[in-house]
Parts: C-alpha cells; structure tokens; sequence
C-alpha cells in the first residue's frame, strides 16, 4: 500500500479520526482517549497502533501514574492535505505534505477576521480548480474519443487511454509492463 492509499484507509475510520481530533487539541494516552470518546481502552490502544505504524502520531515518551504502570503519551504528526478528482475520464488523489510547526509565527494578523479571509481565498481556489478539472476532463474526453476513433489495436489504444488519465509515460509503463522508450514512441505517434 503507497503512503496515499494507507492514508485514506486511516481516515475512512470514524475511531481514527476522532482519536486524531483529540489530540490536535493535547498530547494524550490511551486511557485519557478512552474515556473521552466511550471507547473500550484496548480498541484504542489497537487504532493508536495502527495510526502511530502509519505516522500520523508520535510517541512523546511516558507519564508516571500514581495508580498503575506509566503512559505513553501522543501527539499528532505527518499532516497533510489530500485532494481527489474523481471524473468520467480520470481519477486522482494528490497528497500534499504540510509543514510541521510547534509555535504559530506572528508575522501575519492573528485573528477570527484572517481566518475568514483564509478560508474565502480557500474556496475561490477550489471554485477555480473545480473549472480546471472540468476543463481538463472535457478535453480528455474529447482526445479519448479520437482515439477510440483512430486507433484499432487495442493495446496501443490501451496505452493512449491510460496515458491521457495519467500524463506520466513512467506510470503507464509500470501498469502495462510496456518499456516506457515504446510508451514514449507510442504517444508521440498519435497524441503528439
């Protein structure tokens, strides 16, 4: 499993997300976490297992107990942000890592007013990407119809599909087994 798709098994998880939630507001343990969520302590112990193999927390060492053994406490890591196009001619998942700061930097206004104004740029942004994989879609549809079209042999038409959904001559090597020199000849001959 690539670092994307163990990505989105963790957050399809309703257990996992809520344990990440927690700690994005404090490092925690796992009876803390238990008992916060109604969740038995060894379903959480399981999940914060899964997350921490999948670094998405950090072990920030023990905390003595005067009533039992010490506790591991955890704090959130590896954040990131994951975008997925699904389309009539293409499906695509980016992950985007993001920068890990412990102290928020106070160069730029700090207030509820900067979080709004974030959050607009935000969905002026995704408005436009939205335009973007629309075009790009239509457009993808447009070239895979003159292939179907033009081409016959039904491997090279293969390898033309699977390139427009992917763009990336290295990646349509490494599904159809095709040297990508071939993969690379192919493509130019008829999308070039």
């Amino acid at each position: 499993m690539n670092d994307i798709d163990t990505l989105l098994s963790i957050m399809e998880n309703s257990t996992r997300r809520a344990i990440l939630k927690k700690l994005l507001m404090e490092e925690s343990y796992g009876l803390e976490i238990s008992k916060s969520l109604g969740i038995s302590q060894q379903a959480i112990n399981k999940q914060l297992e899964i997350l921490e193999h999948a670094n998405l927390i950090l072990s920030m060492g023990v905390t003595p107990s005067s009533i039992g053994p010490p506790r591991k406490v955890y704090r959130p890591t590896g954040f990131s942000t994951l975008v997925i196009d699904y389309t009539p001619t293409f499906i695509q998942v980016s992950k985007f890592d993001l920068a890990e700061k412990n102290e928020p930097s106070i160069q730029n206004e700090v207030s509820i007013e900067r979080i709004k104004e974030i959050n607009e740029k935000m969905d002026a942004l995704m408005k436009e990407r939205q335009s973007l994989v629309e075009e790009k879609n239509n457009i993808i549809q447009i070239l895979r119809k003159n292939v179907v079209e033009r081409v016959k042999e039904g491997f090279i038409r293969q390898i033309l599909v699977e390139y427009l959904e992917t763009l990336n001559e290295d990646e349509v090597s490494r599904t159809t087994g095709i040297p990508v020199e071939i993969v690379g000849k192919i493509v130019d001959d008829f999308l070039g």
